[in-house]
């Protein structure tokens, strides 16, 4: 496993929730797109990345939250379902998962289950983030690469 520890900084960013299964956020982010979009906030340095709030494992699927985000400065500001959060600074527990978002399950058990105690650190009561670093609709689901960072105390 691709893994290390980073320090990342605050981060702001307009977000559109979801309430549900995580492999139902296509429209989510599809709303999110079409906003930043009319705003003209794509281009080449664009950071987009879901914050995730819940465990599968624990929270039942109809009150998993997840927000769909994309790295914004201070001059947006929050407008009808779009909203506008601010990330907190601080260390995380990082992998590359290489594939179909359906194989993150994997990434996070071994990560959370193996690697991060191993280092002798605790996870941070926080969301997860999930930095994507491809376009899903540009790129094949086997070349998909999400870099997964989990919160450390």
């Amino acid at each position: 496993m691709e893994a290390s520890i980073r320090k990342m900084d605050e981060l702001r960013a307009a977000f559109v929730r979801h309430v549900g299964p995580y492999h139902e956020v296509g429209p989510t982010w599809g709303r999110l797109c079409a906003w930043a979009g009319r705003r003209g906030l794509f281009g080449p340095n664009t950071v987009m990345f879901g914050l995730c709030h819940d465990d599968p494992q624990v929270t039942p699927p109809d009150k998993i939250r997840y927000d769909a985000c994309i790295v914004v400065g201070e001059g947006i500001q929050a407008e009808g379902e779009v909203g506008v959060q601010t990330v907190p600074a601080g260390e995380y527990a990082v992998a590359i998962h290489h594939g179909p978002y359906d194989g993150l399950a994997q990434t996070y058990a071994r990560l959370c289950g193996e690697w991060i105690p191993q280092q002798g650190r605790e996870m941070r009561s926080a969301p997860t983030i999930e930095m994507y670093k491809n376009d899903p609709n540009r790129t094949p689901p086997e070349e998909l690469l999400t870099e997964v960072y989990v919160p450390l105390e």
